[in-house]
Order: C-alpha cells, then sequence, then structure tokens
C-alpha cells in the first residue's frame, strides 16, 4: 500500500489529519516555497507516534512544522512528508515558577501570559516567533541559548516510547545544552523554568487555530547569528548591508536582524540574499556569520547557504 493509503488506514478520532498538495505560502513566515506533498497533522502524542511509526516502515524521512518562522523551503516545494503539531500538543500551561508547553505552542504566548502572572525571565524568549519545539531544536544547533530556562524535554521518535530529557541547564556546565541530541525526535513538551514572585493565578491553558498560522508581516528575525561576543546586528550595519536588497528579499534598513519578502518572492532569492550579507561581512569586517534560517531542498536536506 501507499504512503497515503496506509496513514488514512491508521487513523483515529480524525487524526493524523492527512492535507495533500498543501501551499507552504500560506505556512512560512516570509510567504516563499512551492508546494508540498504531504502535510500531516497531529493533534496528540499518540496520533504523532502513529504517524511517526509508519514513516519509519515505509522507509520516509519528516520535516517539523511548526510557525515557519525559520523555514525556508524549496521553490520546488517539498517531497518529504511534513508534519505539523496542534491541538493537544499546541497547548501550555503555567506553574509555580515554571510552564509546561506542547511542542507546537507557540513560544512567544507562553511568554507573554507568564509575564502578566509575575514569571520573570522571559524576554529573551518572549522575542522568539518559534513554537516551543522550534525554539528547542534552534537551541540544539546552537541558534538560541536556553541555558537556565530548559528543565526537561519529552520527544518522540520511531519505535520507541515517549522518552523525556532531563537537562543541566542550570548547573555550573557551560555548554550543558549540547547534550540534547533531537535528531529523528520531535519535541513532544517541555518544562521551562522561570521564578515566580508569588503570584498564584497561573493555571492557563491555549490551543492552536485549526490551520495555517495566522497571515503576518512577511518578516523573520533573526537571519543570522553571531560568534561569541559579536552582535550580528553591528557587523551587518559596519559591513553596509542595511537594506541590502536580492529581488524580491531585503534585510532591514533599520538595523535590525531581520529579513523581508515582497509579495512574489522567491525562496531562492532569500538564499541569495543571506549568501550575500554573509560573504560581504567576512570580506570587510573578518567576522563569519551563521545562518539561523532552516533552506531546504525538495528532500527536506539542508542547504548550507
Amino acid at each position: 500500500m501507499s504512503l497515503k493509503k496506509d496513514l488514512r488506514s491508521l487513523q483515529q478520532g480524525g487524526e493524523p489529519e492527512i492535507h495533500e498538495r498543501v501551499d507552504l505560502r500560506a505556512w512560512t513566515a516570509l510567504g516563499v516555497g512551492g508546494t508540498a506533498d504531504l502535510l500531516i497533522r497531529c493533534r496528540s502524542a499518540d496520533g504523532l507516534q502513529r504517524a511517526l511509526d509508519l514513516l519509519a516502515t515505509h522507509g520516509r524521512q519528516w520535516l517539523v512544522l511548526g510557525s515557519g518562522s525559520r523555514l525556508v523551503p524549496s521553490d520546488r516545494g517539498l517531497r518529504v512528508p511534513v508534519l505539523n503539531l496542534s491541538g493537544s500538543l499546541g497547548l501550555w500551561e503555567l506553574e509555580l515558577e515554571g510552564a509546561v508547553a506542547g511542542g507546537g505552542a507557540m513560544m512567544a504566548q507562553v511568554c507573554r501570559a507568564a509575564a502578566r502572572t509575575g514569571l520573570p525571565g522571559t524576554q529573551p524568549l518572549a522575542a522568539a516567533s518559534s513554537t516551543v519545539g522550534g525554539v528547542i531544536q534552534a537551541s540544539g544547533r546552537g541558534d538560541f541559548p536556553l541555558d537556565g530556562v530548559l528543565d526537561w524535554v519529552e520527544v518522540a521518535r520511531p519505535g520507541a516510547a515517549v522518552e523525556r530529557l532531563r537537562l543541566t541547564t542550570r548547573s555550573v556546565e557551560p555548554d550543558s545544552r549540547r547534550r540534547l541530541d533531537l535528531r529523528r525526535r520531535v519535541v513532544i513538551r517541555a518544562r521551562l523554568h522561570l521564578a515566580a514572585d508569588g503570584r498564584h493565578d497561573l493555571h492557563r491553558r491555549r490551543g492552536d487555530a485549526g490551520g495555517p498560522p495566522p497571515r503576518r508581516p512577511r518578516t523573520t528575525a533573526p537571519v543570522f547569528v553571531g560568534s561569541e561576543g559579536v552582535r550580528a546586528e553591528t557587523v551587518l550595519a559596519d559591513a553596509g548591508c542595511l537594506g541590502l536588497t536580492v529581488g524580491g528579499a531585503s534585510l532591514a534598513s533599520d538595523g535590525a536582524n531581520r529579513v523581508s519578502t515582497a509579495k512574489n518572492a522567491r525562496a531562492a532569492e532569500v538564499l541569495d540574499l543571506v549568501r550575500l550579507a554573509r560573504d560581504r561581512v567576512t570580506a570587510r569586517t573578518g567576522t563569519v556569520l551563521r545562518s539561523a534560517l532552516c533552506f531546504v531542498d525538495e528532500d527536506g536536506e539542508g542547504i548550507d547557504p
């Protein structure tokens, strides 16, 4: 049987949802990318596990698509199956000194609610436009520091029970986050540690909207990650990259480490812009910047800009 038929045969209670020929422009912050052959929407850990096990049976890789804030898919689309987390996987709950959030929950929403109830320490995370799972994946790559914030992560992988990875992010070991190996794993839930000020109105939940991310300005940040002690914004300005444009893709002219796209922009133009800015920074300042955006080809393999 084909993968699509097998996915439909294992559906329970309408999940996982199967969507074919999905326009990725509606699912990415920059509004770029072609058509995804198959999008699998999972609303529970059980549904996600069934999908992962079946994909493994068919020998297929997968790509997780959350808010689409960092993903830049190929203009030719994606042949690799795409996973999206929603339903109970998009819920979160505040606790004393922290929050437990699903991998599909929006990090910025969790942080805004935490700040309203007196949980400090959320400002760096509140700027993240990614899902909780996306931020944790970025942290594993070294793009987003979660030292002192992440207590544990629950992950799913094919053929195995849900695994809880306990972290020592508040230890004296500065590089403890590197212990988090998320290859061929999907973040289901995570516990974020935040210090409380004594308030107790902490039980709030949010779900997903049941569809693609809401329409937003076609922009995302950060574009680049600097090395230790180097701010990407500073070297971009020093290298004359403010307002740099390639086709329908442009870097911010106000000094922010941000990229915006015009309505008909292509993923290839974003890639060319990132390469141009990176090479210019290296040539003029000697600093090597690393892209915080995830460029992928049709098979979901990463493209190194």
